[in-house]
């Protein structure tokens, strides 16, 4: 007898629900607070990310929010142990530590006026922040005896092109040429206090206007002081220091020394000819002149990222001031074979910014069309070679 093998019925059974596991971060804004680290105010959706790694990467850019050229400048990571950071909801003000492409921590975001803006973007799911580093020029003249400057009241011309020229050829989005014209000639402690004062005003105001234009925004500053100008310009970053102003607080902030000389007996190294009456006679107005004037010493502060100092001690006498006086009829080299004021080198300023002072010395340095480089030829000789070469932020790089 035949045996039927029973029939096998195939049914579906419904399965308990299973629900997928999802996370979402969304970045909502970005700045930095230090010009060395970015902040970030992020959203985490879904779930926490805690225990897995978070990267981020960090570019430079030439349009607001944009990869589009964008240049990678650093990395970063929230690992994945910071459950804090990693939890569901809103965080504000995260900060992160960069790494450059080479693996090395990024230790300043130096500005770049070609590529302005700083984007990141979290490398998982390609949300981004963005915010503009905006370049701000300050420029201080030193003393200058110009007698028709002063009566009109007009900063000196090497200044006035200096600033055209910081836009023109540096890209820098604004350039404030300081002119103390008149007060520089006071030779007071309290002119020099209004002065600085006064820069500082215009400064803050300068930086708060700029870094209007996007949420995030700061604006790096290179502080340009020629002669005692570098006093104005020491003291305006000593008043910055410890600044809550979210604009000037993640700001880079450069010094650019321009042979500095403040009007003081203690910091005022010249040289001069005692065979010439004249030069004996520059040198006791210039001593009066700085007994009255007592003006501080040009420190480097804390919150200082670069310092440049480009200084010379070419002696009076230097036969070759009379060679630029026949080659540029310029009054200030026949001035100067007769009394010569020096610039203070690194070494002799106190520093306290943590990082090198980088130093160019000029002395004995002759320049066609210029003449042989003392105090008065010193801004002339950085606009040509520095300006014009785009180089503000990076000639010693």
């Amino acid at each position: 007898m035949k045996k039927t093998q029973p029939r096998v019925r195939l049914c579906l059974e419904p399965l308990e629900d299973r629900l997928l596991l999802s996370s979402n971060i969304a970045l909502n804004y970005a700045t930095t607070t230090d010009a060395r680290t970015i902040s970030i105010t992020y959203t985490i959706s879904g779930n926490s990310l805690a225990g897995q790694n978070v990267h981020f990467n960090i570019y430079r850019s030439a349009a607001y929010d944009s990869l589009n050229g964008a240049q990678l400048i650093g990395t970063a990571t929230i690992p994945g142990s910071d459950s804090t950071d990693l939890s569901v909801g809103v965080h504000k003000a995260v900060k992160l530590s960069l790494n450059a492409p080479n693996g090395q921590p990024l230790t300043a975001l130096t500005p770049n006026t070609a590529l302005p803006f700083i984007v990141v973007a979290d490398s998982d799911d390609g949300s981004t922040a963005s915010f503009e580093t905006h370049v701000l020029g300050v420029i201080v003249h030193g003393s200058e005896f110009d007698p028709l400057q002063i009566l009109l009241n007009q900063a000196p011309s090497w200044e006035l092109q200096m600033a055209a020229d910081l836009q023109l050829y540096d890209g820098y989005e604004a350039v404030l040429p300081f002119n103390w014209i008149r007060l520089c000639m006071i030779p007071f402690p309290w002119a020099m206090q209004m002065a600085s004062n006064m820069l500082y005003d215009q400064v803050v105001a300068e930086a708060n206007q700029l870094a209007r234009q996007h949420p995030g925004d700061v604006v790096d500053i290179n502080f340009i002081g020629d002669s005692r100008g570098t006093v104005v310009v020491s003291n305006v970053l000593q008043d910055l220091v410890g600044t809550t102003d979210p604009a000037l607080q993640g700001g880079y902030m450069q010094m650019t020394l321009l042979d500095p000389h403040p009007a003081n007996l203690l910091y005022s190294p010249l040289s001069w000819l005692p065979s010439l009456s004249q030069a004996n006679d520059l040198v006791l107005l210039g001593i009066l002149v700085n007994y009255f004037a007592q003006d501080p010493q040009v420190v480097v502060p804390s919150n200082v990222d670069q310092v440049q100092d480009f200084d010379e001690q070419t002696p009076a006498g230097n036969w070759q001031f009379l060679q630029g006086f026949l080659d540029t009829f310029s009054v200030s080299q026949l001035l100067e074979f007769m009394f010569a004021l020096w610039g203070e080198t690194a070494a002799s300023l106190p520093n306290h910014s943590g990082r090198p002072i980088e130093q160019v010395n000029l002395t004995d340095v002759f320049v066609a069309g210029i003449g042989l480089i003392g105090h008065a030829e010193v801004p002339q000789w950085y606009l040509e070679n520095v300006v014009y070469t785009n180089e503000t932020f990076t000639y010693f790089g």
